[in-house]
């Protein structure tokens, strides 16, 4: 099978999108504003390192909370998790730069907290 036969894929920015929209349509109620900043958080986090190259094979990250501004980063990989390690500043930057303007995002990341163990694929972000 080719490079050009390749089953269409949901991209990981996608899923994020995917995951916003959930948040927006199933989370009315009191939480429902942090569901939706947590959400946009997350999205952020997805773009900003799949633009990097940070997303690539199995090594994966994902933002799963943001507590006092310390976004909990879990990773694939011991190696990937030094490399986010060394560029934390900067991806918090661009991060809350890609939340800068959007609807519902109200967290601000200032460090982030790194954990490797198992990302979760395939569910809600």
């Amino acid at each position: 099978m080719g490079a050009g036969d390749r089953p269409s894929r949901p991209s990981s920015v996608e899923e994020a999108a995917s995951a916003v929209q959930r948040a927006l349509l199933t989370c009315i109620g009191p939480d429902a504003a942090e569901q939706i900043a947590l959400a946009q958080a997350r999205l952020a986090w997805q773009e900003v390192t799949d633009e990097a190259g940070l997303s690539r094979g199995q090594m994966r990250s994902r933002l799963t909370r943001v507590t006092n501004g310390a976004a909990r980063i879990e990773v694939t990989d011991a190696m990937l998790a030094g490399e986010l390690r060394l560029r934390a500043d900067a991806l918090a930057w661009a991060a809350n730069r890609r939340m800068q303007d959007r609807p519902g995002a109200s967290l601000r990341i200032t460090s982030l907290t790194i954990v490797v163990g198992r990302v979760e694929r395939g569910g809600s972000l």
